[in-house]
């Protein structure tokens, strides 16, 4: 059992402390993220290609709640860094860019999205770059990456209905 208070907001995890199901836990129990220690330790753990995948995914499912953190720009960063890894592990890369669809972005994360659609990605970590044009068309870039994919076989259908919903 843990020494780990993971409902006390006084007390942040000590990521290095803990391991394995420990360190999974101590993420998913993160409701949280705003404070910047905590933040680059997640990140940390995210870009940690010798951590467990289910561990890094924990993580970056936490760093989705990043959105107001002074390092988002470090996070946008690393995700750049590990999407266009081509030994990264494609779950890792999935959760990663699902990460992206809830985080504010720029123009330049919606440009990632499209390297991914246009590349030979495993098509669920392409859902996943096109789940963030979706949820992003206010970004410049989005929109028109959208309309370059009506003829796309995968996903002509879904974006044509997100260009018009009628």
């Amino acid at each position: 059992m843990s020494d780990l208070n993971h409902n006390n907001n006084n007390e942040q995890p000590d990521f290095n402390a803990v391991h394995g199901e420990e360190k999974l836990q101590a993420l998913r129990d993160l409701i949280d993220l705003t404070d910047n220690h905590l933040t680059q330790q997640v990140l940390a753990i995210g870009m940690d290609s010798h951590e467990e995948d289910l561990i890094r995914i924990e993580a970056w499912r936490a760093l989705g709640m990043a959105g107001s953190s002074a390092l988002l720009g470090e996070i946008l960063h690393a995700a750049a860094q590990l999407v266009r890894d081509p030994e990264e592990d494609e779950d890792v890369q999935n959760y990663v860019l699902q990460t992206l669809a809830l985080l504010p972005i720029t123009e330049v994360e919606i440009q990632l999205a499209q390297e991914v659609l246009e590349g030979s990605a495993y098509i669920l970590v392409k859902g996943a770059a096109f789940a963030i044009l979706v949820a992003h068309q206010h970004v410049y870039g989005a929109t028109s990456a959208l309309e370059s994919l009506q003829s796309d076989p995968d996903f002509g259908a879904s974006a044509r209905r997100e260009l018009h919903p009628n």
